[in-house]
């Protein structure tokens, strides 16, 4: 499995949380105290109530491919091509990307996946958590 170096997150006023439970290899999501619809991206409020309550819920690491993308060209100095980048929806139900340490002739829709951490540094230097997923056997 490689490793790239990695550009830095941007900040954002409300995924300071999130950052922090992935880096305890920990993955949380905000969700509605109100109706218990999960945000995410966080934000300051529920989408669908409208609720500024949530809490931070902790997902099974769990889901499926419902897309994903061969890279071919380089985006990043750090990142040389090919990689796949995947849209994974959670068993919780929730959308997130992420890159799949598989060739893409081996991705199918709907197959499972398991959240990993990978643990690398930024180009700033900065160490930095980020989960990423891989086909289950």
């Amino acid at each position: 499995m490689t490793t790239f170096v990695r550009p830095d997150p941007l900040p954002g006023m409300f995924d300071d949380i999130f950052w922090k439970y992935v880096a305890q290899e920990d993955l949380r999501l905000q969700r509605c105290s109100q109706c218990g619809q999960f945000r995410y991206p966080p934000g300051p409020c529920c989408p669908n109530c409208l609720s500024p309550e949530s809490v931070w819920t902790s997902l099974s690491g769990n889901g499926r491919v419902i897309s994903w993308n061969e890279f071919q060209r380089q985006y990043f100095p750090t990142m040389p091509p090919p990689y796949v980048v995947a849209a994974i929806e959670t068993d919780e139900g929730p959308i997130m990307i992420g890159n799949i340490p598989s060739p893409a002739d081996a991705m199918s829709f709907g197959a499972p996946v398991t959240v990993y951490y990978e643990h690398t540094e930024t180009v700033s230097g900065k160490p930095l958590t980020i989960c990423q997923w891989r086909l289950q056997d």
